[in-house]
């Protein structure tokens, strides 16, 4: 189902669907790489009030394709029709969202670039489900050097590869504590996922620039240790 596509505008303003989707599928004429400013807000707005914020407000468009496409999904392309990035987004678990009588999701698209192509489909499926999921943003300041990060009940951390970053450690449920550094990290996100995008000439990255993509079962915690000077930006999707 074609929920938006256009050219030549800065934001697509609120987008509301009223039939059941599990899945957002993202498109454009740039290049993955090439995403900077897009951003993208996704919620369902309920009736009686109790709206779910799929997004927890504005996020990143690349944040948010990285964090849905880690695994068996892949970014790839569609040349004939001019799209050099389509991404398949689950918003839902095991279905489509179920809508109550008058409930709708609302989807938005802002800081689009002048001249390129952006589209958004939302893929159906045939039984619904009330396992949404959600997105968050956090991070580590400039002058934080150790943090931690209750990470329960998510399932997949997308986190910045900067070079301030020392140590990465793991709790896990069972209480054990593991350490990584970055190359071990981005090591393992390969070797889980070893086709992360399919570029339109063909060529297949396993990793993307500037970011790590990391698996979080049973991790109920993680420590990050780093220099200051920089900040670091984690984004999280929690399974519920």
């Amino acid at each position: 189902m074609e929920i938006y596509k256009g050219t030549g505008v800065l934001q697509t303003g609120i987008i509301a669907v009223t039939k059941s989707i599990s899945t957002l599928m993202l498109a454009t004429s740039l290049a993955f790489d090439s995403l900077t400013t897009e951003q993208i807000r996704v919620e369902v707005e309920r009736a009686n009030g109790s709206n779910f914020e799929i997004t927890k407000g504005l996020m990143f468009l690349k944040d948010f394709i990285l964090a849905n496409t880690y695994g068996s999904d892949a970014v790839v392309s569609d040349s004939v029709r001019g799209l050099a990035t389509v991404a398949i987004c689950e918003i839902c678990n095991n279905g489509s969202i179920h809508l109550f009588e008058k409930d709708v999701i609302k989807i938005e698209l802002r800081g689009l670039i002048t001249g390129e192509t952006y589209a958004i489909n939302g893929i159906e499926e045939p039984q619904t489900s009330t396992e949404i999921y959600s997105f968050e943003h956090k991070s580590m300041g400039s002058d934080d050097t150790n943090k931690d990060f209750n990470v329960d009940g998510y399932d997949i951390l997308v986190l910045d590869k900067d070079s301030t970053i020392e140590e990465v450690n793991y709790t896990f449920a069972n209480g054990q504590v593991v350490k990584y550094d970055l190359y071990e990290l981005e090591s393992l996100s390969k070797s889980i996922d070893p086709v992360a995008y399919v570029k339109s000439d063909g060529t297949v990255k396993s990793s993307f620039s500037g970011k790590i993509q990391l698996p979080l079962l049973a991790v109920r915690n993680v420590n990050i240790r780093k220099s200051q000077g920089a900040v670091v930006n984690l984004i999280l999707r929690n399974h519920l």
